[in-house]
């Protein structure tokens, strides 16, 4: 099946008094006894718990922290499980029955999908993305509570296979960045932003990509009353590839910094040679790289640069990133303010605007 065919679920307005179970016998849940993790089989699982083939006897209505995956060693990677809260309902000669305790406003659907046959809908792969989509529901209904409708008809039934992923990963990256701050619960972000980060941001697979849609989702997220001042970082946002964000990210990290004006940060320029620029870039394509420094130039986040009457791949190339690229990439880390994200004193947030 195309990965750009539409999520379309035709029973989305049909509730079940009783969710369907169905057996998945290559998910297992792994719970830990400290720091050792024990897998125990699942012999079936629904939208609301699942029973779990385990020695274990945990008492009706205590809470037990699992991890989903295919059965197996233990995955490393986050890409390949989920861990999720849930809470013992019952236990027999053979295991534990347990329901889902899952974040408030998550709408998880298993068994929904009519494009898809029974078999594949019980993929270990297929119910552990159905719970991804409902934490990042979650999630983002919960930092924008005003798009929560549309937030779940665009996960469940508009994006494609494809964007999913990519849509997920950035509210769940978001999520992250956001969980150590303070008030982290009381943080909202305007409506246009939420859906534009996550509708324009999906179209990216690069992880370096969505790993600034996630920062600028969080670092658009205020305590109080959402504003927008995010959308003009949005829209620059929407117009870079991977090589643009790699050498603003590069050259923002290494370029020495400047206050040059009342709540106004700029930097020195910093030399690079064929090999560093194809480092930081991440590709061999001098041409390209040449023409994408000219299109970061015309956007306004690095300064003009004087080129020779032709291009020599070996020639130096001086990036110095502009008060707005700053911006552009503190805001892209979650952080609004230059001066405390670069480490310098008076934390005052400049106003975007172009480069003199």
């Amino acid at each position: 099946m195309s990965s750009f065919t539409r999520r379309f679920d035709s029973t989305s307005s049909q509730r079940y008094q009783r969710a369907e179970r169905r057996s998945a016998p290559a998910l297992a849940a792994y719970h830990w006894n400290g720091s050792i993790p024990h897998q125990d089989p699942i012999r079936d699982i629904s939208s609301t718990g699942a029973y779990l083939l385990t020695h274990e006897r945990w008492e009706a209505g205590e809470m037990i922290s699992l991890t989903l995956q295919r059965s197996g060693p233990f995955e490393r990677s986050p890409e390949h499980r989920i861990s999720i809260k849930a809470r013992a309902v019952r236990w027999d000669e053979h295991g534990v029955a347990v329901s889902f305790v899952l974040p408030e406003g998550a709408d998880l659907r298993l068994w929904q999908s009519p494009l898809k046959s029974a078999a594949e809908q019980t993929e270990p792969e297929d119910i552990l993305r159905e719970f991804k989509v409902a934490h990042a529901i979650a999630f983002l209904s919960r930092i924008c509570p005003p798009s929560a409708h549309d937030i779940t008809k665009l996960l469940h039934e508009e994006l494609s296979n494809y964007r999913l992923e990519h849509a997920i990963e950035i509210a769940l990256r978001a999520e992250k960045v956001l969980e150590s701050a303070a008030d982290a619960d009381k943080m909202r972000v305007s409506p246009r932003i939420a859906m534009r980060i996550i509708e324009n941001g999906s179209w990216s697979e690069d992880p370096f990509i969505l790993q600034f849609w996630a920062g600028l989702m969080a670092s658009s997220s205020v305590v109080g009353t959402p504003d927008e001042s995010s959308l003009p970082y949005v829209d620059l946002m929407s117009q870079l590839n991977s090589v643009h964000v790699r050498v603003l990210a590069g050259a923002a990290t290494k370029a020495p910094k400047i206050i040059t004006g009342p709540g106004r940060i700029s930097s020195r320029p910093i030399a690079c040679n064929a090999a560093d620029l194809m480092r930081i870039a991440g590709s061999h394509d001098l041409i390209r790289i040449d023409r994408d420094l000219d299109h970061m130039a015309d956007l306004g986040l690095i300064g003009k640069r004087e080129k020779a009457a032709f291009f020599s791949p070996i020639a130096d190339a001086k990036i110095m990133p502009t008060s707005l690229g700053l911006e552009l990439y503190a805001r892209c880390n979650g952080q609004r303010g230059t001066h405390s994200f670069y480490g310098l004193a008076s934390p005052v947030t400049p106003a975007i605007g172009a480069e003199p």
